[in-house]
């Protein structure tokens, strides 16, 4: 690669590893706020929160890449136009080409990487993502048994623990479940202890009272009890089998997958949808690429509607991506949607080839441009008659 080349390349890809750190930083930043509950509601580690966190990251990488790559070359470009380097380029005898192969060389790059992102990272990110998600919500000793405050396991059920002592017992035990509409029951006891068996989980309770409210006869009972066993295998039997998602699905899984599986086959068009999502998603990079150079990849002046130029490529670029984003969601229940899920981005990317190779300008409509004219006489009189009736003022 040239030297000319090999600078333009570095130019772009700076531009881009501080755009996708910046883009990705911020988006990570709703992801950690999703996941507090695991260090708040669930009694876990800071450790383990930024293990969920950073699970989730290649899933937000794959969807920002592109978008920090489009943002690099726009900016780049502008640069170097504004700095007169490309006319210099242009002025040097050099071809367009000089522009277009580190460009398009670096989309080649972010397109493998997207790639491997969406068919082999993330899925595996989130399938770990998953497993773990289930495990930390199933662990009662984790989610139940933490001395102080009172920690609502689920809905209508809630266990509050006074004191953890050292040989694992407790003391000062209160659990609330409101979970049947027609009766709510309170017990409260002394001491308590977990106990784990082949029967399963149960939290026993010592010297104590229940309370139960019978809320259709509208009767209260009190009972003194001396020992009683709460239940709360129901509470892990299902959550200890994760449950996974198209997206935590592997490539391979998606093209064939588990006759068993009752969530493939009660909801296939998912699967399909996640498959060709997949698939054509990496090639907006591509688009992007090739929308750029067409209208700034070659020097402009100010008078050739550079500004609009710049807005012109931003606009019709997450135009296109949005349309993406909209067919990936109908895709689902129309397979029209399936079909258009690889048109859009082949049309992008034909779009912006036909106009880098037929040199195509882009410029401000006369209508437009006449109505700005307006818009700035009548501003400039309105300026100048305020300016004429402040200087006649004593």
């Amino acid at each position: 690669m040239p030297l000319i080349e090999r600078y333009i390349f570095r130019r772009i890809l700076s531009v881009f590893a501080i755009t996708l750190g910046a883009l990705v930083g911020t988006v990570w930043i709703t992801q950690v706020l999703r996941e507090l509950d695991l260090v708040t509601a669930k009694g876990q580690t800071i450790w383990l929160f930024l293990v969920v966190t950073a699970l989730a990251l290649p899933s937000i990488v794959q969807i920002v890449a592109p978008i920090a790559f489009l943002v690099a070359v726009v900016v780049a470009l502008k640069s170097m136009n504004a700095d007169s380097e490309l006319a210099v380029v242009a002025a040097s005898g050099a071809s367009g080409r000089a522009v277009n192969r580190p460009v398009l060389a670096l989309a080649a790059m972010v397109f493998l990487a997207v790639a491997l992102l969406h068919h082999v990272v993330s899925p595996a990110g989130l399938g770990a993502l998953r497993v773990l998600i289930t495990k930390v919500r199933a662990d009662l000793i984790a989610t139940v048994i933490k001395d102080g405050g009172f920690r609502t396991v689920e809905s209508g059920l809630t266990i509050h623990i006074r004191e953890k002592m050292p040989d694992g017992s407790f003391r000062g035990v209160f659990v609330n479940d409101d979970r049947d509409p027609g009766e709510s029951l309170q017990y409260s006891a002394e001491q308590g202890l977990l106990l784990e068996n082949a029967a399963g989980a149960f939290l026993v309770m010592r010297d104590g009272h229940a309370i139960r409210e019978n809320r259709v006869a509208r009767s209260n009972s009190v009972v003194q009890f001396e020992t009683y066993a709460f239940d709360l295998s129901q509470l892990t039997g299902s959550a200890t089998v994760p449950f996974y998602k198209p997206r935590e699905r592997g490539t391979l899984y998606l093209l064939s997958p588990d006759p068993d599986d009752t969530y493939a086959t009660r909801f296939p068009e998912r699967m399909r949808s996640e498959l060709h999502d997949r698939i054509t998603a990496p090639f907006y990079t591509f688009a992007f690429a090739l929308i750029a150079l067409a209208f700034m990849g070659r020097a402009r002046t100010a008078r050739q509607d550079r500004s609009f130029a710049i807005a012109a490529v931003v606009v019709i670029a997450l135009a296109v991506r949005g349309a993406g984003f909209a067919v990936v969601g109908a895709s689902t229940g129309s397979p029209t949607a399936l079909t258009l899920m690889y048109v859009i981005p082949l049309l992008g990317i034909l779009a912006g080839w036909l106009a880098l190779v037929g040199h195509a300008r882009l410029r401000v409509p006369p209508a437009v441009e006449h109505t700005l004219d307006w818009v700035a006489h009548g501003i400039g009189r309105i300026a100048g008659r305020s300016a004429t009736a402040a200087a006649g003022r004593p």
